[in-house]
């Protein structure tokens, strides 16, 4: 009689099961892996995007400057604001009064300056806090409602539910 060559039912049964074990143990990791690396993701566009503001803020302090020294009447703003991108364009929010302001020769020459340098703006909804032209903080994320948000110059560390960019709390974030 010839024996037959191949895997027993039991032995095909315990692969499975160690199989399943593994997956079992693998699964939450990899789910928590993608997370952190989504915000640590975020966390570095928020320090790409503070870095090139802050240059740019710099720029219109120094420019206003200029102007202010010429003796020229010039409505000089203070450097207090909230600058929104919502990834197709940019917008002012006063930072006293909330009022908001679309479309301005500022909003769209602001967004462009950083835009070029962060090539990723496109992809990338984020806010950004600049009190008396230094920037304070800046958050972001793919989308508004991301709940995988990044900041700097405090870095997230965990998701973020039920928040939106716009509507983030950028003093939670200021060092």
């Amino acid at each position: 009689m010839k024996k037959l060559k191949g895997f027993t039912l039991v032995e095909l049964i315990v692969v499975i099961a160690i199989i399943g074990i593994l997956l079992g143990v693998l699964a939450p990791n990899m789910a928590n892996y993608i997370a952190n690396s989504r915000t640590k993701s975020q966390n570095n566009n928020s320090r790409v995007i503070f870095n090139a503001s802050q240059s740019i803020a710099q720029e219109y302090k120094f420019k206003e400057r200029k102007l202010k020294n010429k003796g020229n009447p010039v409505d000089v703003d203070d450097g207090d604001f909230y600058f929104y991108w919502d990834s197709k364009k940019g917008m002012t929010i006063n930072a006293t009064g909330g009022e908001l302001t679309v479309d301005t020769e500022f909003t769209r020459d602001f967004a462009k300056k950083i835009n070029k340098i962060f090539a990723s703006s496109e992809n990338t909804v984020y806010k950004i806090y600049i009190n008396n032209y230094i920037v304070q903080s800046v958050v972001s994320g793919r989308n508004d409602t991301d709940v995988y948000m990044g900041s700097y110059p405090v870095k997230q560390d965990s998701r973020v539910e039920g928040r939106t960019v716009k509507g983030f709390d950028m003093s939670t974030i200021m060092d």
